[in-house]
């Protein structure tokens, strides 16, 4: 007699594997062994664990709609849910207490992602949830009620699926985009995708001597003179064009720019007048240094010289328009093979965001980044793949103690 699962979760990442611990925890607790996760790869959470560095940056202290990219009343529903969920209390059970950095960010006080991953397990272990790895499902099929969910050598048949497979970000981490079929062979659509949190491709002319280093700076992202995003944060000069917490924060808006470039402003904590009289007072005091040497103990000494390099002329004007106005156009970016998040995917209008039930299959869910919603860097897009994962397992928990 075939064994059929109370819920099969596809997809073993962060909404995946914190969707399976929904089932079998709290109010309406599932029997473990009603639970399966199915994972591609080798073993689950490989995604997970990279996170923030391999820090875990799960979430962050000030979430809003500002931060996420979407249908807006998909969104402010989502948001209505993390206000009701406190994930600080959520991961707090399971033994992983939360540290907030000074930017808002919050990891796990081990600064470790694979505690979080292994506090999944452990977990999960005990309460004897299946996970079977190396299961590539290939197809979802619905029949009389019940999901038939094959791979190519098995099949397993559940009441509830929960489609929770990533999205296109990430190849190395088995999230290759090809998992898309299986919600559009059942009749949904998704948008274009474009890869988001990525490094941005620019010309490279004004920043060949400084691969490698590092400065604090505004990036602001443009399609010919409309400004996109802007973001302040660290930077990183590469031989490709620049890398960085703030270029990652502007990256997903420019995907559908026809002109795309970037400023840099340096100093960005300091306006035009503070930094034309703190340049000023320098030259006062020393009146005999080199041009190139104008911005040293300003910047990084090879930034300073590139700034003055590429100003008009050697005045305190057109060095401080050089210093706020460094700008690099975009020629691309390094693609969803680096990518961190994906911009697009499985359209919102088709997903209950009360439950994340799709509207057009009964009794499948939907969750995490495979559907058409990304948000910045810092802990957003975790937040939105736990409370859809967790949001979806209610759901299904209630439903099927109402059966």
């Amino acid at each position: 007699m075939k064994q059929i699962y109370n819920v099969a979760i596809v997809g073993g990442g962060a909404s995946g594997l914190i969707c399976a611990l929904e089932c079998v925890l709290g109010k309406n607790a599932l029997l473990g062994e009603s639970v399966v996760v199915l994972e591609k790869n080798d073993r689950v959470g490989k995604k997970l664990i990279s996170t923030g560095n391999g820090q875990g940056n799960l979430t962050n202290k000030s979430i809003n709609e500002n931060n996420y990219y979407g249908d807006p009343f998909f969104i402010q529903t989502f948001l209505e849910h993390q206000k009701n969920i406190d994930l600080d209390e959520y991961f707090y059970s399971l033994g992983i207490p939360f540290y907030t950095s000074a930017d808002g960010k919050k990891y796990p006080l081990s600064r470790q992602a694979n505690s979080v991953l292994d506090a999944f397990r452990n977990v999960l272990e005990h309460k004897k949830v299946q996970t079977l790895t190396n299961f590539c499902v290939e197809k979802i099929i619905e029949k009389n009620g019940l999901f038939e969910i094959s791979s190519t050598s098995n099949k397993i048949f559940a009441k509830n699926v929960v489609v929770a497979v990533g999205g296109s970000a990430g190849k190395h981490f088995g999230t290759d985009g090809t998992s898309y079929k299986l919600l559009t062979a059942l009749g949904h659509e998704k948008t274009k995708l474009y890869p988001s949190l990525v490094q941005l491709k620019t010309q490279t002319e004004h920043i060949k001597a400084l691969r490698g280093l590092k400065e604090q700076a505004r990036v602001t992202a443009y399609d010919n003179g409309e400004k996109l995003k802007s973001c302040v944060g660290e930077i990183l000069f590469t031989e490709y064009g620049v890398s960085g917490p703030a270029v990652f924060q502007v990256s997903g808006h420019l995907s559908k720019a026809n002109s795309p470039w970037i400023n840099i402003e340096f100093l960005p904590d300091k306006s035009k007048e503070e930094t034309y009289d703190l340049l000023a007072d320098k030259l006062k005091n020393l009146p005999f240094i080199p041009a190139e040497e104008w911005l040293n103990g300003i910047l990084v000494k090879r930034v300073g010289q590139a700034v003055v390099k590429r100003a008009k002329s050697r005045s305190i004007e057109d060095i401080v328009y050089s210093l706020k106005n460094f700008s690099l156009t975009v020629t691309g970016n390094l693609g969803f093979q680096y990518a961190q998040v994906t911009k697009g995917g499985i359209k919102t209008r088709e997903i209950n965001p009360k439950t994340y039930e799709s509207l057009i299959v009964k009794n499948m869910f939907v969750t995490g980044e495979v559907l058409d919603v990304d948000g910045d860097c810092g802990g957003y897009n975790l937040t939105f793949a736990f409370v859809s994962g967790i949001v979806s397992a209610r759901t299904i928990k209630n439903n099927l103690q109402g059966e």
